[in-house]
């Protein structure tokens, strides 16, 4: 998928805003982190057993390996030269156990928007890049972890069609 324009209306209908889907480029590591940022402070709330409050959530390697490797990308999406938000996604392959398929799929690793650019489909924009990249991969599907807590995330991935595969439970043992 090249750069494109495409335009949202914005939850009340009032108004058009022109976005770019792009990749992400080296001078958009500040604000990609600031958004994530965002997300992680939600799950340090939410989770504080889990998820730890930081101020560099993604490291720049990290950052990096998704800008130099042909099995994963970073898009963002630009209003007037300001990223609202990023989703980050790569390219798996099932475990090799003779029980399971074989497939590749595509694992969205980050999905997130800066809060003032939030409920105006900038979201669904970049899951729909996200896909068409999946899909230009080879990918039999795109996959991703949502935490319990977060139901509005949950709400969010089941108006794009997505449903839930399997579920992690655990047992608090520390009391």
């Amino acid at each position: 998928m090249k750069q494109r324009k495409v335009y949202c209306k914005l939850a009340t209908g009032v108004d058009n805003l022109e976005f770019i889907i792009r990749r992400a480029r080296s001078e958009d590591y500040e604000a990609v982190n600031a958004i994530i940022r965002f997300g992680q402070e939600e799950h340090a709330a939410a989770l504080p057993k889990y998820f730890a409050r930081l101020d560099r959530v993604v490291a720049m390697g990290w950052y990096r390996s998704f800008s130099d490797q042909v099995n994963k990308v970073i898009w963002v999406a630009e209003k007037s030269g300001q990223v609202a938000g990023v989703a980050m996604l790569e390219m798996k392959k099932s475990p090799s156990y003779e029980a399971l398929v074989p497939r590749s799929y595509a694992y969205l690793n980050e999905l997130a928007v800066s809060p003032e650019f939030q409920r105006q489909g900038v979201g669904t924009l970049l899951y729909q890049a996200s896909a068409e990249w999946a899909r230009d991969q080879g990918a039999s599907s795109l996959e991703l972890n949502v935490w319990e807590f977060n139901e509005s995330a949950i709400a969010f991935y089941r108006s794009l069609g997505m449903s839930t595969l399997n579920r992690t439970m655990t047992s608090d043992l520390s009391y």
